[in-house]
């Protein structure tokens, strides 16, 4: 009697154990297919001072009446920037030459990246004249990159930053963001890019 009544109790055990354990594993599953989090588009981007790769002040009255599109990177990068800047390269070219576009990459390691460096890197990747590089003050990087992209743009000490590109207006509003690794981010942002400078509304 005993020994059924053991038995008994183990069985017991055993079906919860396998019942909570079913219920963590689909709890688990369901939170791994959730959808990732959207960025809103539709927002301003502040008004903002940096350099660009020849010295020369850029500010948002200097975009103003263009689209641009907008990455986070730094010049050592080894990995994700490359992939990023394969993109911007080939965009770029696709665009070809012409005023009322510009792709503007923004380093988060101004410290390093002087305008000399970003000069070098852009001619590294053979970046026409609509194709930026912006260095400046470390407060500035954060605020564009923060309040204007609602992206990371890490800090001083820690080099780690978004590989999303931005889709902005000729007003300073962001419009869209695209996986800055994936090829077919390209042919998509040409098409925005041909819709906006089609209209009226930048």
């Amino acid at each position: 009697m005993k020994n059924s009544l053991k038995a008994l109790f183990i069985l017991t055990l055993l079906i919860g154990a396998g019942i909570a354990s079913n219920h963590f594993i689909g709890g688990a599953l369901k939170a791994s297919r959730a959808p990732a989090q959207t960025l809103p588009v539709g927002r301003a981007v502040p008004d903002f001072r940096l350099s660009e790769s020849h010295g020369q002040p850029v500010t948002l009255a200097d975009l103003k009446g263009k689209v641009w599109v907008a990455n986070l990177m730094f010049a050592s990068c080894p990995d994700v920037c490359v992939r990023m800047a394969e993109q911007f390269a080939k965009l770029d070219r696709q665009l070809g030459p012409r005023d009322d576009v510009r792709l503007v990459s923004v380093t988060i390691t101004p410290e390093a990246d002087t305008p000399a460096v970003l000069r070098a890197y852009a001619e590294k990747l053979g970046a026409s004249e609509k194709w930026w590089f912006l260095t400046g003050d470390r407060s500035e990087v954060v605020k564009l990159a923060n309040q204007g992209f609602l992206l990371s743009a890490g800090t001083a000490e820690t080099l780690t930053h978004s590989d999303k590109l931005v889709l902005v207006d000729g007003t300073g509003t962001v419009r869209g963001y695209f996986d800055g690794g994936k090829p077919e981010s390209v042919p998509q942002l040409a098409a925005e890019i041909a819709r906006l400078t089609a209209t009226k509304s930048h």
